[in-house]
């Protein structure tokens, strides 16, 4: 029997991997935020190669791709590093919870900064994440496996996970003063260039855009695969579900919270 639970411990890091980084960026966010837009563009600007390293289906995916959180943070340290020496992870809220059982991964990653992306339209944000559960298409670049299908019980689930989501990581944000640089998928889609700035500015790196006539701006490969197919979606879902007159959650968590916060003086 347990009775007093030790606190999880930073990863050792040799020497040897420690000079050549300059500073590191974790990208705070939820699924399908634009982070994968995000990623892409840090990389082709050299601001780090910024995957899901702690969890994530496509590095897990990967040959030999260590399970163990402390060869992770290892692994992203040397794979997430860009020649600039500025390496970078994209991280999601439940991730973070299961690797935090093992591994202090703040303590673990040197001259760590920190993006906090979120998306404005919570509920085509739930769209996605249900339609891409479904197709297995999470990129655009990513070839369809299923036909979608409109399922409101899952877009309703998908829109409360991503809620806690955001939730977890302004509340961990907000206990630990941690400063962080807030991005949207929105803004970061109406001008990229500004975003990348604000990024590099976190960590006192310097980008130069070339005019559009001498070289293409920078890409993240990604194409956006919001449709008419995801407008359907909307317009079903809020006959659906829109009820102005009450709350009407399903998820446990979510209910506990609000129970809780209504049995005490605020």
């Amino acid at each position: 029997m347990h009775l007093f639970r030790r606190r999880p411990l930073p990863v050792e890091i040799p020497p040897e991997m420690l000079a050549g980084l300059k500073a590191g960026i974790l990208i705070c966010t939820s699924p399908r935020s634009g982070s994968n837009h995000l990623a892409g563009l840090m990389a082709a600007t050299e601001l780090g190669n910024p995957l899901e390293w702690f969890g994530g289906r496509r590095v897990l995916a990967m040959p030999n791709y260590p399970r163990d959180p402390r060869a992770q943070v290892l692994r992203a340290l040397k794979d997430g590093r860009s020649p600039s020496g500025i390496y970078a992870a994209k991280l999601f809220a439940s991730q973070f919870l299961q690797v935090a059982k093992t591994v202090d991964l703040p303590a673990s990653l040197p001259g760590l900064h920190y993006v906090r992306l979120t998306r404005r339209d919570l509920l085509g944000q739930a769209i996605s994440w249900s339609r891409a559960r479904q197709t297995g298409r999470f990129r655009s670049t990513e070839a369809v496996q299923n036909s979608p299908r409109y399922d409101g019980a899952s877009i309703a689930e998908a829109l409360e996970k991503i809620v806690l989501e955001n939730l977890s990581w302004d509340i961990w944000l907000a206990k630990n003063g941690l400063s962080f640089l807030s991005l949207t998928y929105e803004e970061l889609l109406a001008n990229p260039q500004a975003s990348l700035e604000k990024v590099a500015g976190l960590v006192g790196a310097q980008l130069t855009f070339e005019s559009a006539e001498s070289a293409p701006a920078p890409s993240s490969g990604l194409e956006i695969q919001r449709d008419n197919v995801n407008r359907e979606w909307r317009e079903r879902f809020l006959s659906q579900y829109s009820d102005p007159s009450k709350f009407n959650l399903s998820n446990h968590r979510a209910f506990g919270t609000l129970r809780n916060l209504g049995q005490r003086p605020i």
